[in-house]
């Protein structure tokens, strides 16, 4: 078994150049890569999974049921726990394991909430007396009873999993981290889009560095990288990564490739920027294996149909107890049939049949990377890095057998001699001296640029999101430190911008997904927010505007480590 690789700190061998580019060498760092050999003297390629987790901050305590609070639950059960479940597997069985995991702000808040952890327990019980009604409505239909009871196991076993850690996800990935599993990064504190806060740089600094505060208050260790919303950069934004000390982030592959100079080795090492942060771009392959549902592995016929599911199948006087008490059927994550092909005729579901091909499609995986990164290194003097970035969503929730998959990647792995598990810390640990780029615009939306965050359904956003920029920049610039009160309402109008800014909210209008409560959260957020700069030119805080700046902090008082300086 080879050993686990160290989480190192990227400082000597790759050591960052000097902010401003550096001594430069036909577009390259002075300095020698140290190549990594296999048994067979064979370069080693580095393989550097990355799972983005996010979700928006949805919590509303004034409801005791809210539809849109179960995008949480059903992801801590369908995803996080798995994920969790997976890698404590492979941690006992002593197999090395680098996984890299951001883990928005937003998303490490609600997991870290008292009221939506009760939230998530009570989604989960719900769901076992779901299971285990329909254990006796299936009760002698073997194509049925197997996959019901194949759910009730499952949900017993994520149940009592999640009691034994306390409730506390965040704390586990921590402590993954500190055991050598994982290397845990961030991301803007609300999901924006970076660049389009670039006219107002504060706007930027602030969200970087939020989340980076965040980040080491939740997880206990400041962050080396951060996962750039939707992948979407512009410069000067590595000289605000800079500023916050963060190592690394991560383009579409375009992103790098379309840089200048061209990188030298494409997309197959890191470079730096002119401010001393190292990008990494993503693998188009391995991207076009996992994430395509017709032509990559989820779509295959044997895999779990997301969108049959027992909230819309059952009659609704049997499934009204499990669904939103107004009556509105839903997802309920119980699914009873494969993919099966292009027909509506769907066939039943077999977990052990759909285990088996999940396993064979991870090692699938790992041979075409291994075959990709012995292909790259006879091409260079350095080991190949292959960047494989997701949807932490995407394993579990939409592909029900990616967890399985993931395991599975780092078990083939292990028997490799030819390709290694890594993260970009370790990458950069050892990569010696790296191509200095400056890169253009872009993202990993459709088209590779913004257009799905500024289009028809979405584009009246922009001027109040404008508005709001000027006026908060107006604010933070004549605030007075020594003013306790129009602190803390400043402090909540910053809150409230940054919901505002969140890019779930027009991606959310533009896909037509959930438009009315996308619509409605970010009408909420821009009307609070000027409610509170109208407060900030009174004089006392008192009566109604006391009761609505505790409403406020109430329901949406997230990040309690904000600080006003850091939107300088």
């Amino acid at each position: 078994m080879r050993r686990r690789f160290p989480a190192a700190s990227p400082r000597g061998a790759g050591r960052r150049p000097a902010r401003g580019g550096g001594r430069r060498t036909s577009g390259l760092l002075l300095g020698r890569p140290r190549p990594a050999l296999g048994t067979r003297g064979v370069k080693r390629g580095e393989l550097v999974v990355l799972l983005h987790a996010h979700l928006p901050w949805v919590r509303h305590p004034e409801l005791p049921f809210f539809l849109e609070e179960h995008w949480l639950f059903e992801a801590v059960f369908e995803c996080y726990l798995p994920l969790v479940e997976a890698l404590r597997a492979l941690e006992r069985d002593g197999v090395p394991v680098r996984l890299t995991v951001d883990v928005s702000p937003t998303l490490a808040a609600m997991l870290e909430d008292p009221l939506l952890r009760g939230r998530t327990a009570e989604f989960g019980a719900r769901l076992l007396r779901l299971c285990r009604q329909e254990e006796e409505r299936t009760r002698g239909d073997r194509a049925f009873s197997d996959v019901v009871a194949f759910y009730r196991k499952r949900l017993t076993r994520l149940l009592d999993l999640y009691e034994r850690l306390g409730r506390d996800l965040n704390g586990e990935l921590a402590r993954l981290e500190r055991a050598g599993l994982l290397e845990l990064a961030t991301c803007a504190a609300t999901h924006p889009i970076l660049p389009s806060l670039l006219d107002r740089p504060e706007l930027a600094r602030g969200q970087i560095r939020t989340a980076v505060r965040e980040h080491e208050r939740i997880f206990g260790r400041r962050p080396r990288g951060i996962w750039l919303p939707e992948c979407a950069y512009a410069p000067p934004l590595d000289r605000y990564l800079a500023e916050a000390d963060l190592r690394w982030f991560a383009v579409d592959a375009h992103g790098l490739l379309s840089a200048s100079p061209s990188p030298r080795y494409g997309i197959y090492a890191p470079c730096w920027t002119e401010h001393g942060v190292a990008v990494f771009a993503r693998d188009v392959a391995s991207a076009r294996e996992v994430w395509s549902a017709r032509g990559g592995y989820p779509g295959d016929p044997v895999y779990r149909e997301f969108y049959r599911d027992v909230g819309w199948d059952l009659p609704f006087e049997q499934i009204a107890p499990f669904i939103d008490p107004s009556g509105q059927r839903m997802f309920t994550g119980l699914k009873y049939y494969r993919i099966t092909g292009e027909t509506e005729a769907k066939e039943p579901y077999d977990p052990r049949a759909a285990r088996a091909r999940a396993l064979e499609h991870g090692d699938h995986f790992v041979a075409r990377r291994r075959e990709q990164a012995r292909d790259q290194a006879s091409r260079m003097d350095r080991p190949p890095v292959l960047f494989c970035p997701y949807d932490a969503e995407l394993f579990g929730h939409w592909w029900f057998e990616g967890p399985w998959f993931l395991e599975r990647v780092f078990r083939s792995l292990a028997a490799a001699d030819d390709l290694d598990p890594a993260t970009p810390g370790d990458v950069l640990a050892r990569a010696g001296a790296l191509q200095v780029v400056d890169l253009e615009p872009s993202s990993w939306g459709a088209g590779g640029h913004l257009a799905v965050w500024l289009d028809e359904s979405n584009e009246w956003c922009l001027p109040h999101l404008t508005g709001i920029g000027e006026r908060l920049a107006a604010r933070l610039e004549e605030r007075d430190p020594g003013d306790a009160a129009k602190g803390r309402i400043l402090r909540q109008a910053v809150r409230e911008a940054m919901l505002a800014q969140a890019s779930d909210w027009p991606f959310l209008m533009s896909t037509g997904t959930a438009v009315e409560y996308a619509t409605r959260r970010f009408t909420e957020h821009v009307q609070r927010f000027n409610r509170l700069d109208g407060m900030l030119g009174r004089v006392a805080l008192e009566g109604d505007d006391r009761r609505f700046l505790e409403l406020c902090e109430e329901r949406d008082g997230l990040f309690p480590s904000l600080d006003l300086a850091d939107f300088a």
